[in-house]
């Protein structure tokens, strides 16, 4: 199926998998900094993060991988980053970290990988604001976005992700230059590489713009993917638009060479400023063939946050969500947005009604985004762990998911994984490794 020298630089071992379902694990040997990873395997949130919080949070996890994540949404950071890659000197390196928040120190000892996703096309001129005050930002060229591409590589020490732009919905691009551009994009970031590349799958893409791009990347050999979420849940429609990427990667590539990469994974289903608890979405993707389970996004409000000090919007802001007093308003919107990761229930609760011990103070979690958000990638970790001991002894999914409340209270989690009379090639394939 691969008519080009593209090269993954992974070696792929099946170990075994769900009888079940489709969750696989395998052992991918990274050949350039001669690792190997037992699969599905946790990335954690580098953003933010420094060399200390990683070494005192994370310094149990065998080789960690850190995700640097960045979506390009407002005119400031459209902005901000075309002026870093068109007119920054010699400081243009440690500008661009600061633009995707990375601590220089960590990013030096430990392995990472950085995920940019473009919602405009950057190589048009992108106009941002209302008809009145309609500001604009110039297209990139070819020669900033080498820069850009250069940057990535040197960042990526564990593998690369190439920049996704996203294609529906977006008259900037089309079907043919996304192609054209992803292409290019691998070209340079092939030279003089031996680090793997991972091309990008949008979640949302139609059927017809799937089909047509997923048989390029076989054509071209593009065998690691990165199906990139933009922000949505890993449950009901985009669970089921998950399964038809996977079908679709099956029908056009060698199963033994396919790696798969999510990320921008929405943390909640239906998260609720007002609930104490909510299921997870994100320890899902481990159930739909991840091989990497990458970061989460929340989606973009359009650059519209709340004003904590108005006192006029803030009460019509509480009243609106049937919450007496601002201040309660204030207690429980920051409980709804640091709520932490349970990995015997897979809901995540509100620090003050979790039902475990917590290993970090929960101030620190309240205060500190990037330590909640790291914390809750340990946890999510060991539980992955412990799901592949689990399915290595008993092979069964439905079995060990049985045991999470999340998903007795919710059956539909479970139905939409499950597959008792498996269909799939891919995983009758795997049936036969054993």
């Amino acid at each position: 199926m691969q008519n080009s020298d593209f090269d993954s630089h992974f070696n792929i071992e099946y170990i075994t998998s769900a009888k079940d379902s489709q969750y696989i694990i395998k052992e991918i040997d990274i050949e350039h900094i001669r690792k190997k990873i037992e699969t599905p395997f946790k990335i954690f949130p580098g953003n933010g993060i420094n060399e200390y919080d990683a070494k005192n949070i994370a310094d149990h996890i065998s080789h960690p991988i850190f995700e640097y994540q960045k979506f390009v949404a407002g005119f400031r950071s459209w902005n901000s980053l075309f002026h870093l890659l068109t007119e920054s000197g010699q400081d243009r390196v440690h500008r661009l970290d600061s633009f995707f928040n990375i601590k220089k120190r960590l990013w030096n000892s430990a392995l990472t990988t950085i995920s940019l996703v473009f919602p405009k096309n950057p190589f048009i001129d992108n106009y941002f604001g209302s008809s009145d005050s309609e500001r604009v930002v110039p297209s990139l060229d070819e020669s900033s976005y080498i820069c850009l591409l250069d940057y990535i590589h040197s960042a990526s020490k564990a593998f690369i992700l190439a920049p996704d732009i996203r294609l529906e919905k977006n008259d900037g691009i089309s079907r043919e230059s996304y192609i054209d551009y992803m292409d290019r994009t691998v070209s340079i970031l092939s030279d003089m590489n031996n680090k793997p590349i991972f091309v990008p799958i949008h979640i949302e893409l139609s059927k017809n713009n799937l089909e047509t791009i997923l048989d390029h990347y076989s054509k071209m050999g593009y065998c690691n993917l990165w199906v990139n979420f933009d922000a949505k849940t890993c449950s009901g429609t985009y669970a089921s638009r998950l399964r038809t990427i996977i079908h679709f990667i099956e029908r056009n590539f060698d199963p033994k060479t396919v790696t798969l990469y999510y990320s921008h994974i929405k943390k909640e289903i239906t998260p609720n400023v007002q609930d104490e608890k909510v299921a997870a979405s994100d320890i899902f993707t481990q159930f739909y063939g991840a091989d990497f389970v990458g970061i989460d996004r929340e989606p973009w409000r359009g650059g519209i946050a709340i004003d904590w000090d108005n006192d006029d919007s803030l009460r019509e802001t509480a009243t609106k969500h049937n919450f007496s007093t601002p201040e309660e308003y204030r207690e429980a919107y920051m409980l709804h947005k640091h709520r932490i990761f349970d990995p015997d229930s897979y809901y995540y609760y509100n620090i003050n009604r979790y039902p475990g011990e917590l290993a970090v103070d929960s101030d620190l979690l309240l205060r500190d985004n990037s330590i909640n958000r790291l914390y809750n990638g340990i946890l999510m970790s060991v539980e992955i762990e412990r799901t592949k001991d689990k399915i290595e002894e008993t092979r069964s999914l439905k079995q060990y998911l049985d045991s999470k409340s999340a998903c007795t209270d919710n059956p539909r989690l479970i139905d939409s994984i499950i597959t008792p009379e498996r269909q799939s090639d891919l995983v009758e394939f795997l049936g036969n490794m054993k």
